[in-house]
């Protein structure tokens, strides 16, 4: 605690501040808070005697005086070694500073019980607004316009229906779906998919119900290509977030009687089981077996050979984010978008040409 030198032992108050200053105490508010009438010699002669007996102002309180705090709060359900959850995060809060906003961030890890703490922590600590990747698309009780004390409110990476708020995702499905027809052409007839799925316990083979829409899309590229490139052996797996067990799957698919020529994974996670178990193996990527995954990232392009991936633009879309709930902020009462933003196939070595080969 600053002790106030004129009263040893106690926090200085806003009153310390208007009777050392000379003034009344609404002046004094208004002065150290940038509102109201108050001339510049005022302000600057109140705001030095504030800082020589050493008051802070309380933030939270100004805000509510305010009704505006300049703070955003980001709920994210992954941990920040996900490096699109890493790169979003970043966009973020850099496009948010720029703007003269900061960010209160929540980590959930895809749990919605601790989605929901995070949400009403924000709201107490008065956020002007609201950015949320939502862990299910089920259950949303807690974002609804009263839940959420109508604060103004952006869904990123996942739609969640029966919420009406700006959404701002990638077009998943088309890239994923190019990706395996890409594959396809090259002569690749033996396909594996190993999934994160954040609501299984164990590696299964039969699709559960997925809950959000981001692996939705991805999985449903993937069995569109597969349809009508008429591939009906393809092999998949839905795994938790463990590497362990992702691990595990990458084994048993390499160890099948239809092992696959290529395995397509759903994020960089997933990505890595597979190089782990490719290097224990001593498999050689781009001619032993071939991978695509979604997300890029420095390192999958820095290996030899890269990685191909389905690139998803997560720097704009971080800064869609910011912008559009600063719009709605600014404008209360704003139409909520629905925004998809367009993916890419990047190719690199890591696909082997078996058309060539034979």
């Amino acid at each position: 605690m600053v002790e106030n030198p004129l009263l040893p032992g106690r926090k200085p108050t806003i009153n310390d501040v208007a009777d050392a200053a000379g003034v009344s105490r609404a002046t004094a508010s208004r002065a150290l808070s940038d509102y109201g009438r108050v001339s510049k010699s005022t302000v600057d002669h109140v705001r030095a005697i504030a800082n020589q007996i050493g008051y802070r102002s309380n933030d939270i309180a100004r805000s509510m005086r305010a009704g505006k705090s300049n703070t955003l709060g980001l709920v994210v359900i992954a941990d920040f070694t996900n490096v699109f959850f890493d790169r979003a995060t970043k966009g973020i809060v850099d496009t948010a500073r720029s703007h003269g906003f900061e960010v209160l961030i929540s980590n959930t890890d895809e749990n919605l019980s601790v989605e929901r703490e995070a949400v009403a922590t924000l709201l107490q600590k008065q956020v002007d607004g609201l950015i949320v990747v939502a862990a299910t698309a089920s259950v949303h009780d807690h974002l609804d316009p009263k839940s959420i004390q109508f604060k103004p409110l952006v869904l990123i990476d996942r739609t969640v229906p029966g919420v009406n708020a700006t959404t701002i995702t990638t077009d998943d499905f088309t890239s994923c779906e190019e990706s395996v027809r890409s594959a396809f052409k090259l002569g690749h007839r033996k396909m594996a998919f190993l999934v994160a799925t954040p609501n299984v316990t164990t590696v299964q083979s039969v699709k559960p119900i997925l809950q959000n829409s981001a692996i939705e899309d991805r999985v449903n590229g993937f069995q569109s290509a597969l349809v009508d490139s008429n591939i009906k052996n393809a092999q998949w797996a839905f795994s938790p977030d463990v590497p362990e067990l992702a691990d595990s799957a990458i084994e048993n698919f390499l160890d099948s009687k239809n092992a696959p020529t290529i395995i397509f994974t759903s994020n960089n996670d997933m990505a890595l089981a597979a190089l782990r178990v490719f290097g224990k193996r001593g498999l050689k990527i781009g001619s032993d077996i071939s991978l695509v995954t979604v997300d890029d990232s420095q390192w999958l392009e820095a290996i030899s050979p890269g990685i191909t991936v389905v690139e998803r633009p997560v720097d704009e879309l971080a800064r869609l984010a910011v912008e559009k709930l600063i719009e709605q902020i600014n404008q209360p009462g704003a139409k909520p978008e629905k925004i998809v933003l367009p993916t890419r196939l990047i190719s690199r070595g890591s696909i082997a040409n078996l058309k060539a080969n034979k």
